[in-house]
C-alpha cells in the first residue's frame, strides 16, 4: 500500500468518525496519522471559516439592501404627498 493509498484511507476514515472523535482520540493514533488528523482538522476548520465569512457578505449586502429599499419607500411616499 502506498503512502497516497494509506492517506485515503486515513482519510476516509477520519471523515466517518467525525471532527469531534477526531479531537477526542488523535492524541492516540500512530504519529503518521496524528499529523493527517492535524492537516485534516485546519481543513475542516478553514472551510467552516470561508463558509461564515460568505454568510457574513450575504448577510451584510441583504441589510444594505433592505435600508436602501426602506430609503427609496420614504422617499417615495413624501415625494407622492
Amino acid at each position: 500500500m502506498t503512502n497516497s493509498d494509506q492517506e485515503a484511507q486515513w482519510r476516509a476514515e477520519l471523515e466517518r468518525a467525525g471532527n469531534d472523535a477526531v479531537r477526542r482520540e488523535h492524541m492516540t493514533f500512530p504519529e503518521p496519522k496524528r499529523q493527517l488528523a492535524f492537516r485534516w482538522l485546519r481543513e475542516k476548520e478553514k472551510a467552516r471559516d470561508e463558509a461564515a465569512q460568505w454568510y457574513l457578505k450575504w448577510t451584510f449586502r441583504a441589510a444594505v439592501a433592505a435600508v436602501v429599499v426602506g430609503i427609496i419607500g420614504v422617499v417615495v411616499t413624501y415625494a407622492l404627498r
